[in-house]
């Protein structure tokens, strides 16, 4: 039986991407080299922020040009010293998951940009440089792939973003399980994150207030319809999901299959086909991967707190449960979010912990399953910041701020795949 219900009750938009203090050496102890660019740093803008800073994605700036990360040496330790990039991602100290190593920046490669800064940013060596990171990798013969059926121009609003559905052909005649996918953005300038879903209604549209039967519509709009299912998110750094052996996510035909584009750009023109590639299986896996959520709900953010915490906590009445991996979801003043599963005993295993960036939302793949086994409680617990000089911060002076689906109103869900016998 297909489950994930408590998805269409609870589901709600995904829109989707250290100082170093100097101590004097001990006498007699060699002083610690400062750090360099072919040394040091390049290898860690070429793991962790190339993805987006590569001169050709969203980011646009070439990190990976000495010259142009010596200018700006100071601005990189302050952002990331800051947490704000890379972007913050699960913390794969709680569980680790696929490409953590791209996605995170741990406080010790954060103090070396500091280090590197304050020592002006010398570029060393060139013969220490270590080769550049090759190409993730892809799904080069696909059995399936979902595109757009035509470019897109963006037209962004003034704040440089545009957010777009498509409903794309499903060509499938008979049942399948997805083994493993890829986004693939048409411009990776201008995609800043890609949400692929299935709509159980059929009528992708009707809650943007579209005719039925349209292919494509702007859907900036912050109540994403709750019969929208979440496939895969995608943000700049995600490279291609793999299920484990024996485990797929059933895709039926006539399912309505809608991509969810959300485009940065300084100004309009830009043209994107962006598309999903999929491995299939056309026999049933062992477990069968389905989608579920998880957090508290319903509360209120009051105004002017700078960390106010929800929990929740639900005990497994059910089968044993497997947890493959997740997406973290709140809104503009969600700050960070942390889970595990407990046992009367004492027990404790971390699920998810990590801070949160509304605009930079990825689907983390564990490198180990883990289990929810019958008695355990899986406890959420998230903390928000509505004070008036919060990030986010959309009203002045703040003003009490309730669960809801809308981008102005607050969540947090852990969107979770799981199987159960």
């Amino acid at each position: 039986m297909r489950e994930g219900n408590a998805w269409k009750k609870q589901a709600s938009r995904i829109v989707f991407l250290g100082a170093v203090v100097a101590l004097a050496p001990a006498c007699g102890a060699e002083p610690t080299p400062a750090p360099t660019w072919y040394r040091d740093i390049q290898p860690l803008v070429d793991r962790s922020c190339a993805a987006c800073h590569d001169g050709s994605g969203v980011g646009r700036l070439n990190l990976q040009d000495a010259a142009t990360a010596r200018a700006l040496a100071p601005t990189m330790a302050a952002r990331v010293e800051a947490g704000e990039m890379p972007p913050p991602a699960l913390d794969p100290s709680c569980r680790p998951y696929a490409d953590a190593e791209r996605m995170y920046l741990g406080a010790e490669d954060r103090a070396r940009f500091r280090a590197w800064a304050d020592a002006g940013a010398p570029l060393g060596d060139p013969s220490e440089a270590t080769a550049k990171p090759g190409n993730v990798a892809h799904i080069d013969d696909p059995d399936l792939v979902l595109e757009m059926p035509e470019a897109h121009e963006v037209a962004p609003d003034d704040d440089g973003n545009e957010y777009w559905c498509v409903v794309l052909d499903n060509p499938l005649a008979t049942p399948t399980w997805i083994k493993a996918i890829e986004a693939v953005p048409g411009d990776p300038l201008v995609v800043h994150h890609i949400g692929l879903y299935r709509d159980a209604g059929h009528d992708a549209g009707a809650g943007y207030g579209v005719p039925p039967g349209t292919k494509g519509f702007s859907c900036r709009d912050p109540v994403l319809e709750l019969d929208w299912q979440l496939l895969h998110a995608f943000a700049p750094g995600v490279s291609v999901m793999e299920l484990p052996k024996d485990t797929g996510i059933r895709l039926d035909p006539g399912e309505q299959i809608v991509m969810q584009m959300h485009y940065y750009a300084p100004k309009p023109g830009a043209l994107d086909r962006s598309a999903y590639r999929m491995r299939l299986a056309t026999e049933a896996p062992a477990a069968e991967v389905f989608m579920d959520v998880f957090g508290p709900v319903p509360f209120t953010v009051p105004a002017g707190v700078s960390q106010h915490v929800e929990r929740s906590v639900i005990t497994n009445e059910g089968a044993p449960t497997t947890i493959y991996g997740l997406l973290p979801h709140m809104h503009l003043l969600g700050r960070s979010y942390d889970a595990w599963i407990e046992d009367d005993a004492g027990g404790r295993a971390c699920v998810a912990r990590g801070d949160f960036d509304f605009h930079h939302q990825a689907l983390y793949v564990f490198d180990e399953p883990m289990q929810w086994q019958p008695g355990q409680r899986l406890v959420t617990e998230c903390t928000w910041d509505n004070s008036a000089t919060g990030k986010g911060q959309t009203h002045f002076p703040p003003l009490d701020v309730a669960w809801g689906e809308g981008t102005n109103q607050e969540m947090c869900f852990l969107v979770a795949y799981l199987s159960r016998p």
